[in-house]
């Protein structure tokens, strides 16, 4: 500290004091200590959870967390007997331990099913969901009846269509087939579930047959034996809906499905219902 015409100059002042301050440096931690520290600390995770899993477990042995209901929704072409079977859970299992994921594994492996969930409800229920791929038709091959996904995938293949009200496609001709849930690649099908796809279900299910074998135009069936010429694939989206509105609001209601001789969409403007004479 200085005096300068009895002025104090503070900052040699205080400076001159924090030199005279002993450091007090913060003592270093052992490596190997915080080593051990972390090591405890692992070790107290490590416990917390296995204890977790052992008392889910022993939880599990008893009769009231065993599964003793499996359900399955969203099925149609798939059995509730044969999901389960798939899943490969059983009745009894543990219901926290139950392989879920595997289940789930295994399902999407059948080629009718595009999702598949499942749920756990306490204390013993599983609730398989499953989401269907859409079915749209039918190809009548030597080997049987292929059933063919809206997307072109071989869904299976059937010996009879014992009331499945999905149309039969006509016209194509297959030289192989892909194995089950495989893709089948031909154009004359690229045509027809161009058709299929834009039909709503109530559609779908009252056409019988859909012919694709013509050069110029594609022909449909109805279950009433109507024959129906779509056309080409042009404005197809419209022209189907005006076939739903004439199934629906015409035929058996203004004009007997007997009376009528075809039914033609292919020209633009109003669509033609030719009668018999």
């Amino acid at each position: 500290m200085k005096k300068t015409d009895k002025i104090i100059v503070l900052e040699e002042y205080k400076s001159n004091a924090e030199k005279a301050m002993p450091v007090q440096r913060k003592e270093s931690v052992p490596k190997k200590q915080r080593f051990r520290v972390k090591k405890r600390k692992l070790l107290k995770v490590i416990g917390v959870v296995g204890f977790f899993f052992v008392f889910l477990y022993l939880l599990g042995c008893f009769p009231l967390f065993q599964v003793s209901i499996i359900e399955v929704e969203g099925n149609t072409a798939l059995s509730d007997e044969k999901a389960i079977a798939l899943s490969g859970i059983q009745l009894g299992d543990n219901f926290f331990y139950a392989d879920t994921w595997g289940a789930k594994k295994s399902l999407r492996q059948n080629p009718f099913v595009e999702e598949v969930q499942i749920r756990r409800n306490l204390p013993n229920k599983l609730t398989i969901v499953i989401t269907e791929r859409r079915s749209v038709g039918y190809i009548v091959t030597p080997d049987g009846y292929v059933q063919v996904g809206e997307d072109g995938r071989l869904l299976a293949i059937q010996q009879s269509l014992s009331n499945y009200g999905l149309p039969v496609i006509s016209g194509v001709e297959l030289s192989e087939l892909p194995s089950i849930g495989g893709f089948i690649q031909n154009e004359k099908l690229k045509q027809a579930l161009e058709v299929l796809q834009h039909c709503d279900q109530s559609l779908l299910n009252n056409i019988a047959e859909l012919n694709v074998g013509q050069e110029y135009y594609i022909l449909a069936y109805t279950n009433q034996k109507l024959e129906v010429r779509l056309g080409g694939l042009d404005h197809i989206e419209q022209r189907l809906q005006d076939l739903n509105q004439i199934l629906t609001s015409v035929v058996g209601t203004q004009i007997a499905a007997d009376q009528i001789l075809y039914i033609d969409l292919r020209y633009e403007g109003q669509p033609v219902i030719k009668l018999r004479t």
